[in-house]
C-alpha cells in the first residue's frame, strides 16, 4: 500500500509525462506474463530508442488526478479495471502500431483507447492510428513528391541533349560524305 507521499510522488511524476506527451494508450494488460509485459516494454523501448515512448502501470485514481485539467482528461473514460498506458513524446501512430501488432500475437492485451493531441479515441480509432505512416515515412513521401518534378526535368534533358548529339553526329556524317 502507498503512503500519501508516494502517491503524492507518482502523481507527480505522471502529470510531467503527461505535460510532456503527444498521446497516451490505455490497454489492459490482466492475464499477460511478466515475460510478455516485459517483451512489450522492449519493444517499446526499441521502437523508441529509450526516450519517445514509455510503459507504465498505475493506480487508475492515481491516472485521473493526474489527467485532470489536462488535454489528456478524455483518457479517465478508459480507466477502469487495471490500466497501463502507453506514453508517447513523439510518434503516437508508432506507439499505437506497436500496441496493436503486440495484441495480435497476445489475445490477453486488450487495447481500451487513446488519446492524442487531446483527441479521445476507442480501440478502433486506435487501429486506425497505427495504420498512418510515421513521421520518416512521410517526410521520405514528401522528399519523393518534392524530387519527382526535378527528376522528370533532368530526364527530358538530358534525353534532349542525347537527340540533339545524335543530330549533330548525323550532320557530321553528311558532311563528311
Amino acid at each position: 500500500m502507498l503512503t500519501r507521499v508516494e502517491k503524492e510522488e507518482q502523481v507527480a511524476l505522471l502529470q510531467e509525462a503527461f505535460s510532456r506527451a503527444e498521446g497516451l494508450v490505455a490497454v489492459d494488460y490482466r492475464g499477460l506474463t511478466v515475460d510478455e509485459s516485459n517483451g512489450l516494454r522492449a519493444k517499446l523501448r526499441e521502437a523508441g530508442e529509450g526516450k519517445i515512448l514509455e510503459f507504465r502501470v498505475a493506480k487508475n485514481t492515481l491516472i485521473k488526478r493526474a489527467i485532470a485539467g489536462t488535454r489528456m482528461e478524455g483518457l479517465s473514460d478508459f480507466c477502469s479495471g487495471p490500466t497501463a498506458l502507453g506514453i508517447a513524446f513523439e510518434e503516437p501512430a508508432t506507439l499505437a502500431r506497436i500496441f496493436v501488432d503486440y495484441a495480435k500475437d497476445h489475445e490477453k492485451l486488450q487495447i481500451k483507447g487513446a488519446v492524442v493531441d487531446g483527441e479521445v479515441m476507442d480501440a478502433a480509432g486506435v487501429k486506425v492510428l497505427s495504420a498512418l505512416p510515421s513521421k520518416h515515412e512521410l517526410r521520405g513521401m514528401l522528399a519523393g513528391t518534392l524530387q519527382a518534378p526535378l527528376r522528370n526535368l533532368a530526364g527530358t534533358l538530358y534525353a534532349l541533349l542525347g537527340h540533339m548529339r545524335n543530330a549533330l553526329e548525323q550532320r557530321q556524317k553528311q558532311l563528311e560524305a
